[in-house]
Formats: structure tokens, sequence, C-alpha cells
């Protein structure tokens, strides 16, 4: 665990997405929550020493896998969960133990040789939020105030968390520092605004979806690369190339990478992703 400010925590070591966690009069405010069983119990028992209140509330930033299968294990079932209401919407589609969504979590337990944790995943029941919102939100929970801004991009839900007392923002999947972001749902316009507000901000800190914690350099960074991958997709285009040749081109294996100790159900699964993501930048650019 991270002490980033008095009040605000994170944890960039579990396995899948990061996490954080405001101290508040009320309890302790949740950002996402581990994947992992034995990350998520481990978790929270670091956090309930924060607080004699204990966890309170669960802000959960997207709908994919990493960011709300965790929400199965917290074990005080009067955490208030808040989620985009594309979430409650996604999760609404499946009785909240379907494995749709989950199957690369239970291969990758199994492939690192941890078939307890993967059978746990393969039979958590995933609550679905009770508080939900379109394009943001406010908690004002003194001394904090956590203001939840749909930025989307990587997801048409992706929420960032900012507060503005402590001068931290959680990004949720809007950045990620480390090669190879996730965008098999890209929305690549979408992600470069939010990348360009986030810029705007002024912060000590920026804890992103995956990767070390950061600055608004790295942003920066980030945020180029998709500018860059946009415009040598356009150059393809402009020389005529079709879908399935512009997205096989070797000009973009430099932005793809993979941590390879997760296995091979890792790997192929970004390598889909990827691929995919390749495929949403040809449709965008096409359609100017």
């Amino acid at each position: 665990m991270r002490h980033l400010t008095k009040h605000l925590v994170a944890e960039t070591d579990f396995l899948w997405a990061n996490v954080g966690a405001g101290i508040t009069d009320a309890g302790v405010v949740l950002i996402d929550c581990p994947v992992r069983p034995s990350d998520s119990r481990q978790w929270q028992k670091e956090l309930q020493a924060l607080s004699p209140k204990g966890i309170r509330y669960r802000i959960s930033t997207d709908y994919h896998g990493d960011h709300t299968i965790g929400s199965a294990f917290i074990e005080d079932e009067r955490v208030i969960s808040v989620a985009p209401q594309r979430v409650f919407e996604e999760l609404s589609k499946t009785d909240g133990s379907s494995l749709t969504g989950r199957e690369t979590f239970i291969n990758t337990m199994n492939d690192i040789e941890k078939p307890d944790e993967a059978n746990e995943i393969a039979e958590a029941v995933l609550p679905l939020p009770q508080v939900c919102f379109e394009k943001g939100m406010t908690l004002h929970l003194p001394p904090l105030t956590f203001e939840i801004h749909c930025l989307g991009g990587h997801t048409p839900a992706c929420s960032s968390v900012y507060v503005p007392e402590e001068g931290v923002i959680f990004t949720s999947d809007v950045v990620i520092n480390e090669p190879g972001p996730g965008m098999r749902e890209a929305i690549f316009q979408q992600w470069i605004k939010g990348l360009e507000w986030i810029e705007s901000l002024d912060v000590a800190y920026v804890v992103p979806g995956h990767g070390e914690i950061c600055g608004i350099e790295e942003v920066r960074k980030f945020k180029n690369n998709f500018v860059e991958m946009w415009g040598l997709m356009k150059d393809l285009l402009d020389k005529g190339r079709d879908k399935e040749t512009a997205t096989a081109d070797t000009v973009f294996e430099k932005f793809f990478w993979s941590d390879t100790s997760r296995g091979e159900s890792w790997i192929e699964h970004r390598r889909r992703t990827f691929q995919k993501g390749l495929e949403n930048l040809y449709t965008e650019v096409k359609g100017g």
C-alpha cells in the first residue's frame, strides 16, 4: 500500500487493475477492488485498519472484469456500490454468476497454478451497483470530495475519480502507464479528449488503471501514442489499404505488449484485444 496523502492510498502490485481508497469521516471509500480473491482479502484487511468505521463505499470505474469481479469478494454487505449506469446495465445482462467476461481471469489463475482462486472467481456472484450515474457525480464525504467523471475512450463507461483537495486523480483505464493498452472497445478520439482533460488538471499524482503511479508527463506520452497511431492508420488509409492489411501492418507492433508472467491465456487475450483495437481505429479513422 502506498500512502499518497494523509487521506488517500493506492496499490499497484496486485494482479490486473490498480486500486485506490480514500479515508473519510464516514469510513473508507474503495476505488475499484482487486480481482484476485487473496488480493481482495489482503486489501480489505489493510484498509479496515485505517478507519474504525470500516469500508462504506465502493466506486467501480468500468464494467470490464478487472473493475467489477472484485466486488464479489467484499465481505461487508453494508458497503454502498457506486458505478456508471452502463456498469449496471452490463452486469444486469446476466444473473451475476455468468462466466462471460471472466474466462481470462480464471484461465490466468490456472496458468499460474492457483486453481482454488480460479474456482472462487468462477463461482463469484457479482452484486449490482446501487447508485449510478451517466456523465458523472460527486460524493461529498469530508474531508474529501470525489468527483467522478465518465470520460470514456477505453470503454463507453470508463470513469476517473478526481480528489481536488489532495491533487490526486484515479484515472482507471483512461490512463495506462505501461505498453499495450487494452483497446478492444476503444473510441480513440473520445479517449484522446479525456486525456487532454486530465492533462489540464493540477495534480501531484496520477493513479493509472495499470502500471506505476505517475504524473501529467506520462499522461501526455500516453495520449501522444494514440495521436501517433491515428496518424499511422490515416497514412495507410490514404494509400488505399483495406482493413485486413492495414491492421496487420507491422508499423503498429511497437504498441503491443503483454506481461508474459501471467501465462499463455493472458498473452493470447492481449493479442486478440490489440487486434480488435486496431480494427476499431481503422473504422474510426475511415469515418473521419
